[in-house]
């Protein structure tokens, strides 16, 4: 299908701008030649050559030929007319276009998609001009921070405004980033009210180690620097990147003053240690695809849009020399702390390494947040420092799962369930002899019936009849697309209908058990 619209697109632009022959340009495409490969001082500037063909009757061909275009809203404001140049104009990561850079760029276009996340972070106005603050000036007492929250109060993007219009709205519920559906698992609760669906793993091949690893560097919080911490993220990087086909790595932690004392850390552990200083200059400058994916290190402000197989996180804060631990948590407490604390934990495909100071006992007993109320970001740096430390019992060695080889059937929590799947994941249990899970995965990918062997593996999926995933509008659709994600997962599934069972209950154990075998 690809190569049959480029050849139906190409073959359009050679009738428009050749003669009848299509041997030479005709005066159209020899217009659109000139535009574009004049040099010299009589070379055009792209804003001059996209308004000499405003005037080409039938549309300028500039435009047929490049019919997709790619521009910050500056550019786009300065090249285009203000007229509806574009069929369609796509803003992505809309939550970081301030409403006054987009208003220009709305005239351009006939329609309109607005895309981003209103549960990141707002676009950012620290280093803007405050002369039309309300008192015209700076309150003494304002220190950077404080300034910075100020500011962000006042800002209002594309993403907040389109939402408070009358539109059409859509929600992208599958999860592609995370590797590891524990990743995304507590922005998930915590955010996004349990709506995204991670794709998740084939159970026999789980990770060894939790995603998310809770390493204690109990250091020193003094003058917003942990210098402790730092040479504790250095021991993580080092281990990440001394290995053969090392991941792509990213460092992020809560002020700038933290981020200085990492940057030089590493650049002293270089230094003292050749095969490392090889390795971090070899990460600071890795591509993919194309793509610059070196190894940053980057304060919580300013780590949007990044994302590395690896990131690692120091949290920053801890205990200060004379043992005394404060709650003060900066931009965390302030207004939207919990979109930045959203964006730190949602940037790994792979794994997150949270290096942390913050004593335990200040995070194991968080009382509730009060009906009504919302949780404030350093509530949810504890919320999600006690979510590492509880996956840690989840992903126990393999000697330690004897009771997983029980013929067990394990009911899990779903909102849609089947009584059919459950009934027959008893019956496989009886006749056949073999445990499972009943609903395993997740709302979307949720394989009815899992079933376990003696050794505690998945050798097979059952589905019965249809998806149960309730936020679709085409069921079909997405059962389909379901299994497909699932097989590319690694499960051998088998579908069983309603009727099937009906019919002959028997028989269709007889089948499972068959094709559980090896």
């Amino acid at each position: 299908m690809k190569e049959f619209v480029i050849n139906l697109w190409t073959a359009r632009q050679q009738e428009r701008l050749t003669n009848d022959a299509g041997s030479r340009l005709n005066s159209l495409g020899a217009d659109l030649k000139r535009r574009l490969t004049m040099t010299g001082k009589n070379a055009t500037r792209l804003r001059k050559v996209i308004e000499q063909g405003a005037s080409v009757e039938g549309g300028d061909p500039l435009f047929e030929l490049r019919p997709v275009w790619m521009a910050s809203p500056e550019t786009v404001a300065q090249l285009f007319a203000r007229a509806p140049v574009f069929d369609v104009v796509i803003f992505d990561e809309a939550s970081q276009c301030r409403l006054e850079e987009a208003l220009p760029v709305l005239t351009r276009a006939k329609r309109l998609v607005v895309a981003g996340d209103e549960k990141q972070l707002p676009p950012t106005r620290f280093f803007e001009s405050t002369a039309n603050d309300d008192d015209n000036q700076l309150d003494d007492d304002l220190d950077a921070q404080s300034l910075f929250e100020k500011q962000q109060s006042q800002t209002e993007d594309l993403l907040s405004a389109a939402l408070h219009l009358s539109i059409d709205q859509a929600y992208l519920d599958v999860h592609y980033r995370s590797k590891n559906a524990d990743l995304i698992e507590f922005s998930n609760r915590a955010f996004y009210r349990d709506r995204l669906q991670a794709i998740p793993g084939h159970p026999d091949r789980r990770d060894a180690v939790p995603p998310v690893r809770l390493i204690r560097a109990d250091g020193v919080y003094q003058d917003s620097e942990n210098e402790i911490e730092a040479q504790k993220v250095v021991d993580v990087v080092r281990e990440l990147l001394m290995v053969d086909a090392a991941p792509t790595v990213g460092i992020a932690c809560m002020n700038v003053a933290q981020r200085d004392v990492i940057l030089e850390a590493l650049d002293d552990a270089a230094a003292d240690d050749e095969r490392f200083a090889k390795a971090l200059d070899a990460a600071r400058n890795r591509t993919n695809r194309g793509s610059f994916e070196g190894l940053f290190v980057k304060n919580l402000e300013n780590v949007q849009g990044d994302e590395r197989d690896h990131i690692v996180i120091s949290t920053t804060y801890g205990p200060t020399k004379d043992g005394k631990f404060f709650q003060r948590f900066g931009p965390l407490q302030q207004q939207g702390g919990g979109r930045r604390l959203n964006v730190l934990v949602t940037r790994a495909r792979a794994a997150v390494h949270l290096v942390t100071s913050i004593p335990q006992s200040a995070y194991r007993s968080l009382p509730p947040v009060p009906d009504g109320a919302a949780a404030t970001g350093g509530y949810l740096l504890f919320a999600y420092l006690k979510y590492a430390e509880d996956l840690l019992p989840h992903y126990a060695p393999q000697e330690a799962k004897a009771e997983s080889t029980q013929v067990k059937v394990n009911v899990l929590a779903t909102k849609a369930p089947s009584k059919l799947a459950e009934s027959l994941a008893g019956m496989i249990a009886d006749q056949a002899k073999l445990g499972s899970d009943v609903y395993w995965g997740n709302e979307g990918f949720a394989v009815d019936v899992a079933v376990r062997n003696a050794q505690g593996k998945y050798p097979l999926g059952v589905l019965v009849d249809g998806s149960r995933f309730p936020l679709v509008d085409d069921i079909v659709e997405w059962d389909i697309f379901r299994t497909k994600v699932e097989e590319d997962q690694g499960w051998k599934l088998l579908r069983v209908w309603s009727p099937q069972v009906f019919r002959d209950a028997d028989a269709v154990v007889r089948q499972v058990l068959q094709s559980s075998k090896p």
